[in-house]
């Protein structure tokens, strides 16, 4: 007899032993999808090891209840989501879950069998030829038959009758493909415009199939996808492209995965998980605008697409391009290390030039200053859009008493409550908690209630005032960007946060204004300078690109503050230098790992219990570790927490995740909820012997 050692998608550090039927015993390997009962409900899992059952064991284990008919996850799938659960530390279930794609046992009939064609010029040869589908003598799974010429049962009930096709049952075996060994490259490529990028992508196909190799191009959003999808399938008739976002139905997700898995494609075009797809013979992966929120999953396990597909090609071998705009502080610690060669030189790059202009203050007398207004106003007048960027959401960062200087806070996470003026409501901005304000201020009792910050309604109420009958919109969420048609005849005045940073926003403006400069300085994340100055380079990379006329960059700032601007102004080489220096002096990513452990608890001596014990489990030779202290106030529920940081050689990642994990687990009983929040780095470099 034999049992099996199971990874269910929980956010528990174990797995889980089942035994094993005889009657799928020879089905069963690791990596297998199969079905079990756990705590009185069924659970799709993966078999991650298979054991013999000792006979003197003490307590009888649950049976395995089925196993899903679909391919058994590779070996290279297998150490890639140990990988991914070691960078995101999720448990092993939940990053595996990633790979299993969302079944229902409907479709059994169907996934289960195997169908092949009696007669070669039968007329569904010449039908599945329109969707790239051959090798017929090899049969194909029946679920692509069905529902890729939307064939009914009864239809498939009477083919089988007339002998002009034949099913058996699918023999489901581990698919054992390697890439063959040779050199391959990672390269970093800085791209132009959208068109330009076109091109670009257009290259790298053509030279991937001179060289037999497919291709995968992972993008950070669907309109992206479509955009490129639809030109490329122009421009390369020939060719056979597949797409896969999350816009698929679950039923439209498998027929995906079984072409995928029978290799029907020479290029696959998707979003973010696309890339855990059956994609055993990809020879080539693009990615895309890395620094794309949508390369990053906001769920657990919280991976981003640029540390995840590395650690694939380093895994299954093929050749890496990154295609960017401004390579963010990793990917130039990358360059400088010689883990990417720079290939900015291969394509044509536009250069505009922008008139920089400050605009400064004693005290802000008004929400936009006069000469701010005055360059809107001629924008306007030469029918230009403007864009002015503003970094809080809601009304304005504060509300409180002008008497006796109270402000309402929150009292989780102990920040400044915004207020949103138009819901008449306060919201944290770390942890959502929502607080209806009174009409008297709590404290004193006093009429006088004020606000204190601008917001992103403040400056858009504020324009709308002013520029009166303009169109004004107000941009602070993906979703609100892309409803927005840019390619309008009449001019926009676009406010809004970060989100209003896209390609096609910046490429029909002239004008961009920067807000309130000081706002994004002091921010309690040790990122926040990188990421600004990508934020701005961006905007200057991309403005009026679409755009005969000149262009204009204005920013707004307290005198106070104008000694902080040049840098965030100078080429990446510069800037990123300073930062690097910073980094590699106080062994903060990208020199090193960086790993905060938070301990959450209204038992402060249970906290520092867990941590303490994290602490004591690991080689303080092997990882620099600060703390038990107690936890930043921009965390949730920061007057319950306590945290350790710990800074960590790539190279020992694994053997952090397995201590710190297993503590974690064994002390889920003293309630004390437990967060980790990872900072990644390059894994070290594979030096190729070839």
């Amino acid at each position: 007899m034999k049992s099996v050692s199971v990874a269910l998608p929980l956010p528990i550090y174990k797995v889980f032993d089942y035994d094993v039927p005889q009657n799928i015993s020879e089905k069963i390997q690791p990596g297998t999808m199969v079905e079990v009962e756990f705590h009185g409900s069924h659970r799709f899992g993966c078999v991650w090891s298979v054991n013999s059952i000792e006979k003197d064991k003490e307590y009888e284990l649950k049976s395995i209840l089925s196993c899903l008919p679909l391919e058994p996850l590779a070996d290279w799938q297998l150490e890639w989501a140990k990988r991914i659960a070691n960078q995101t530390f999720s448990s092993l279930g939940e990053a595996l879950e990633l790979f299993i794609p969302k079944y229902h046992r409907s479709w059994e009939k169907w996934t289960s069998r195997r169908i092949f064609l009696a007669n070669e010029d039968d007329e569904y040869f010449l039908d599945l030829k329109k969707y790239g589908v051959d090798h017929f003598s090899q049969g194909m799974n029946l679920f692509i038959f069905k529902d890729l010429l939307g064939i009914t049962s009864k239809k498939i009930d009477q083919l089988i009758k007339k002998n002009r096709i034949t099913i058996v049952d699918e023999d489901f075996q581990k698919n054992q493909y390697r890439l063959p060994p040779q050199k391959w490259a990672k390269k970093w490529w800085q791209r132009g415009t959208i068109t330009e990028s076109l091109n670009l992508l257009g290259k790298l196909i053509e030279d991937s199939f001179s060289r037999g190799l497919k291709v995968f191009i992972l993008l950070p959003g669907p309109k992206v996808l479509d955009y490129f999808l639809e030109n490329l399938k122009t421009l390369y008739p020939l060719v056979r492209f597949l797409s896969f976002d999350g816009r698929l139905t679950a039923r439209k997700r498998m027929l995906a995965y079984q072409m995928i898995r029978e290799g029907y494609y020479d290029v696959l075009l998707g979003t973010r998980l696309a890339q855990f797809l059956p994609i055993h013979q990809i020879g080539v992966q693009v990615l895309f605008d890395p620094n794309d929120f949508g390369h990053y999953s906001d769920q657990q396990p919280h991976y981003h697409s640029f540390h995840s597909l590395i650690e694939k090609v380093n895994i299954t071998g093929g050749d890496l391009h990154i295609i960017g705009t401004i390579p963010d502080l990793t990917i130039y610690f990358g360059l400088q290390e010689g883990y990417f060669e720079s290939q900015t030189g291969q394509i044509k790059r536009f250069t505009k030039e922008h008139k920089l202009e400050l605009v400064t203050y004693e005290q802000r007398k008004t929400i936009l200053p006069q000469l701010i207004q005055k360059a809107i106003a001629q924008n306007i007048t030469s029918q230009q859009n403007s864009i002015i960027w503003v970094q809080k959401t809601g009304y304005s960062v504060a509300l409180g008493c002008s008497d006796c200087g109270f402000y309402y806070s929150c009292s989780d996470c102990d920040v400044a409550l915004r207020f949103y003026q138009k819901e008449r409501i306060l919201r944290c901005p770390r942890c959502g908690k929502k607080v209806v304000p009174e009409s008297f201020c709590p404290e004193c009792h006093g009429p006088w209630m004020k606000t204190w910050g601008d917001g992103i309604e403040k400056v858009y109420q504020f324009l709308k005032r002013i520029f009166s009958g303009v169109h004004i919109v107000k941009i602070a969420s993906d979703q609100e960007r892309s409803e927005l048609n840019v390619k309008e005849e009449e001019p926009m005045i676009i406010v809004g946060t970060s989100a209003a940073l896209h390609e096609e926003l910046l490429a029909h403006s002239t004008l961009f204004i920067i807000h309130s400069f000081e706002d994004w300085l002091f921010l309690p994340e040790f990122q926040v300078r990188e990421k600004f100055y990508q934020n701005i380079q961006r905007a200057l990379y991309f403005l009026g690109a679409s755009k005969p006329t000149k262009t204009r960059v204005i920013i707004e700032t307290s005198n106070q503050y104008q000694k902080y601007i040049d840098p965030f102004f100078h080429p990446p080489a510069e800037f990123y230098k300073q930062e690097l220096e910073k980094r590699k002096k106080y062994r903060y990513p990208p020199s090193q790992g960086l790993l905060q452990v938070i301990a959450r608890s209204r038992n402060k001596l249970n906290r520092e219990m867990v941590l303490n014990k994290v602490k004591n489990e690991l080689d303080e030779k092997s990882f620099i570790i600060d703390g038990p202290f107690p936890g930043d106030s921009y965390l949730k529920k920061a007057g319950w927490s306590d945290q350790l940081v710990i800074k960590f050689e790539p190279a020992v990642l694994s053997i952090l995740y397995d201590k710190v994990t297993a503590v974690v687990q064994a002390r889920k009983s003293t309630g004390v909820e437990v967060d980790f929040k990872v900072y990644n780095t390059l894994p070290h470099k594979v030096t190729d012997d070839l």
